[in-house]
């Protein structure tokens, strides 16, 4: 199915966070190839200004308006938007299945269903100007909660973990949902930060400002990676992280270790084979090699200045005669 440009598009994002920021790597790809579609779903609404480039919708103002609607997975409303009644669902095309990670099976459908020429991995979130990008640089964002209680790490441990953060001289940062105040606020007594933001551009405010993520596998994680800010993700199993790593800025995941031979016992028992000790590990680790590449480009502009200077292209090579 190759789209025409001369057709209306529309895109229906499903509800999930990270499912809406994977989802908006077709609209950035319908866009780089010249089409103009217009985007429904409430992360796009509440992240109008981090994708300046997309048109966003509501679906009451578009009954019946498009000749192509896109859906990743099946909405109760994305028919209403099309003039024939029908959609074409990601989810219930093969290349949607698999183990390649989520981004990619995005982008082969955008290649090779639709057709699409220029093709990226990016999803086009652009950080506002008037946000200052890591200027917090001892903040640590945890976000301990998740829509599935199954994939959630332990409470005790993340606030063990934030203890050891303080003592690390960094300041750690929990960030939870209004509806998920109650019960986490209490842990502002002890000492913790916590903060329950409504709007999504809010919380993507907060977290671009910090300088680090730590959270379960949940879409704040993905927001985060897109944002650039290093994020680390705890993940039950690695198929999980397979397809559902946060995947665009710097970060990397933690696993519990491999110690029982049954993959449903592991996930019954994760919470507990996964230490705190672990975690922070795994973070020290991402710190470090983070360090490292900043250090590296850091040299890398001091180079290309210094040839700039001499009146050598940036990048060039010198040699002495």
């Amino acid at each position: 199915m190759k789209l025409r440009n001369d057709r209306s598009v529309a895109v229906v994002l499903p509800s999930p966070i990270g499912d809406s920021l994977i989802g908006l790597v077709l609209v950035n790809n319908l866009i780089l190839n010249g089409y103009r579609p217009v985007v429904f779903g409430w992360v796009a609404e509440q992240l109008a200004d981090w994708f300046p480039h997309v048109t966003v919708g509501r679906p009451g103002d578009w009954q019946h308006a498009f000749d192509t609607v896109l859906e990743l997975r099946p909405t109760d409303y994305a028919r209403n938007l099309s003039r024939t009644g029908e959609t074409l669902c990601l989810s219930t095309l093969s290349a949607y299945g698999g183990h390649k990670h989520m981004v990619d099976r995005v982008v082969e459908i955008a290649t090779n269903v639709l057709g699409l020429r220029d093709v990226t991995r990016s999803n086009g979130l652009v950080v506002p100007a008037d946000i200052g990008c890591g200027r917090f640089a001892d903040r640590v964002v945890i976000h301990p909660t998740g829509s599935h209680p199954e994939k959630m790490w332990g409470r005790e441990k993340f606030l063990a973990l934030a203890r050891v953060l303080t003592r690390r001289q960094l300041q750690p940062s929990f960030l939870v949902a209004p509806t998920e105040l109650g019960a986490w606020g209490d842990i502002g007594e002890d000492g913790h930060e916590v903060n329950a933001l409504v709007r999504l551009d809010e919380v993507a405010k907060w977290i671009a400002e910090s300088a680090w993520f730590i959270g379960n596998d949940s879409g704040l994680g993905h927001l985060a990676s897109c944002i650039g800010v290093p994020t680390l993700t705890l993940f039950m199993r690695q198929g999980l992280a397979r397809s559902w790593r946060p995947d665009w800025g710097p970060g990397a995941i933690v696993l519990p270790p491999s110690l029982l031979p049954f993959g449903g016992l592991r996930e019954r028992l994760w919470q507990r084979l996964l230490t705190v000790r672990r975690v922070t590990t795994a973070f020290e680790t991402l710190r470090g090699k983070h360090a490292r590449v900043i250090r590296q480009h850091a040299a890398a502009d001091f180079g290309d200045a210094n040839a700039t200077r001499m009146g050598m292209l940036p990048g060039a090579q010198s040699r002495r005669m």
